[in-house]
């Protein structure tokens, strides 16, 4: 049975990464002693790195803990380093395994006693034999032969190598077969059983329940319900704030500021020809709106028109009660309106840090004369702009590449660079012009997940064109359909994707069967 005093207490806890971006908002959780808490959330909620925060390894990804503690048994562990941490008795077992694949199964386990005093050893090595005895026959295999069930057993022996009094799981299910997840969650009951509190971080709400006594459910790094684990199981709550219902928070997020952006009977003209007949779309604030529809349906052109490049015949489009058809794009860019294209449009000779300054330019206030003389004010403006670049670049892994020319980079990274230039602006609504185009799978991956943290944490409203249907209704809040210039179809990613309209515009009307005389 869990003791009744936490063995660990995280309390009022703010991370951010790069400086800028807030992970995680005034968290705070007790994991009882010899008991299990369960940290349950959706992708970006803050779930890894709470536990990254806990064990002291966030500037490895160039996160830092802004305010709140973390105790141990009554001492502070976020004054510790990584190392120190583990030698308190609190080991994390990261996610996705993270096995080093060249050497042995033996030197793998070995690697994880390194704080372990050498008289323990074998007895750490022991109890994880008992648990994992494949690891005991396949001691001299290399760690990346194994399966991945196998690869999951080794991480977790390898952090018991270390003999922690708290365990950290960072999603110990993820990728695995049911049969094995069955397993593996079998594997956590039993080390519990031993004495080692547990925190599991998952995605499988179900298998966490099952395993915890309490469970804390994570949204855009805040804590939005918490409680005993089988009192959240039972709740309607639990479905609608993780497994897919709308959360109040999430309605709240939808209901502040309203409605962002309102596009009213838009139609733009070529010559004789309409590219757009009176489409209508309004943005909620703080949401994901998606434009879609066919090649040529005019969703690239109703983003020139918002920025200014295209002029629109009729209709109106308001942003925050100002009329935009009205404007030049510099004008439209300092209401805070940025953009990314379709086709990339980067300087492919200059470097990324220069790229990325250009999007700096609508902040500045300094004029030519007095950049030119470098007069205070403008290298105030210079040093804050470099500034603001090395933080956007950390939030999107191009700090690395910062001095490159923009033309040596691959594809997928160039894509990176025109959305880092456009967040430099500092925009509120954000204008996507196919963010993935080109990309592959994983790239694609990462890059949506880098934009549900961008959307949260900046309070973005982003406008969305977008041809990888997976990619759209993962994000989407709310859908909008074109096709040859109208709108055909309106609403919820579930909604437009049954609409009959929507499925005759993309994969045209059903062939017809010819009677036979």
């Amino acid at each position: 049975m869990p003791g009744t005093e936490p063995v660990l207490r995280v309390r009022d806890l703010h991370v951010s990464y790069g400086g800028a971006l807030r992970a995680l908002h005034g968290v705070s959780l007790d994991v009882p002693a010899g008991g299990v808490a369960a940290v349950l959330g959706g992708n970006g909620a803050g779930k890894s790195t709470l536990l990254r925060a806990i064990s002291a390894t966030l500037r490895l990804s160039g996160g830092a803990v802004d305010a709140g503690s973390v105790e141990f048994e009554g001492r502070r562990l976020d004054r510790l380093d990584s190392a120190a941490v583990v030698r308190a008795g609190v080991v994390q077992v990261p996610e996705g395994r993270q096995v080093f694949e060249h050497l042995t199964v033996a030197e793998n386990l070995r690697a994880g006693a390194m704080v372990t005093p050498s008289r323990s050893r074998a007895a750490a090595r022991e109890r994880v034999h008992e648990l994992f005895p494949v690891l005991r026959e396949r001691a001299g295999q290399p760690a990346g032969l194994l399966s991945g069930g196998e690869q999951q057993m080794l991480a977790i022996g390898r952090a018991l190598m270390a003999r922690p009094r708290v365990l950290l799981m960072d999603e110990p299910s993820l990728g695995l077969a049911p049969r094995m997840v069955h397993r593996i969650g079998e594997i956590i009951q039993e080390i519990n059983r031993q004495g080692t509190a547990v925190v599991l971080v998952e995605q499988n709400a179900s298998l966490a329940l099952r395993l915890s006594d309490v469970a804390y459910v994570l949204e855009v790094g805040r804590v939005t319900l918490s409680g005993p684990a089988a009192q959240i199981a039972a709740t309607q709550d639990l479905s609608d704030r993780y497994l897919g219902g709308r959360s109040k928070a999430a309605s709240a997020l939808r209901r502040r500021g309203s409605e962002a952006l309102i596009v009213q009977g838009l139609s733009v003209r070529f010559g004789g020809v309409a590219a757009l007949s009176d489409v209508s779309l309004t943005v909620a604030a703080g949401t994901v709106h998606a434009l879609i529809g066919p090649n040529g349906a005019g969703k690239s052109t109703c983003l020139n028109v918002l920025t200014g490049v295209y002029r629109a015949a009729q209709g109106s489009v308001r942003y925050q009660d100002t009329e935009l058809t009205t404007l030049r794009p510099h004008r439209i860019a300092r209401l805070g309106i940025g953009r990314t294209f379709q086709n990339l449009a980067l300087s492919a000779s200059s470097t990324v840090a220069d790229n990325m300054l250009l999007g700096c330019h609508r902040l500045h206030r300094a004029g030519f004369v007095s950049a030119g003389l470098r007069l205070p004010a403008a290298r105030r403006e210079e040093a804050q702009a470099r500034s603001r670049v090395e933080r956007i670049a950390a939030l999107l892994e191009l700090d690395g590449v910062l001095r490159d020319p923009v033309g040596t980079l691959p594809y997928g990274v160039r894509k990176r660079v025109e959305l880092a230039r456009a967040l430099c602006g500092e925009p509120s609504l954000l204008l996507l012009d196919e963010p993935v185009a080109g990309m592959t799978a994983d790239e694609s991956v990462r890059l949506a997940a880098t934009i549900q943290r961008l959307r949260a944490e900046l309070d973005l409203t982003i406008l969305l064109v977008e041809h990888d249907m997976a990619f759209v209704m993962g994000m989407a809040d709310e859908v909008t359909v074109l096709d040859f210039g109208r709108r055909i179809a309106s609403g919820s990613p579930a909604q437009v994707q049954r609409d009959p309209e929507v499925i005759r515009a993309y994969l045209g009307e059903p062939a017809r069967e010819e009677s036979v005389p």
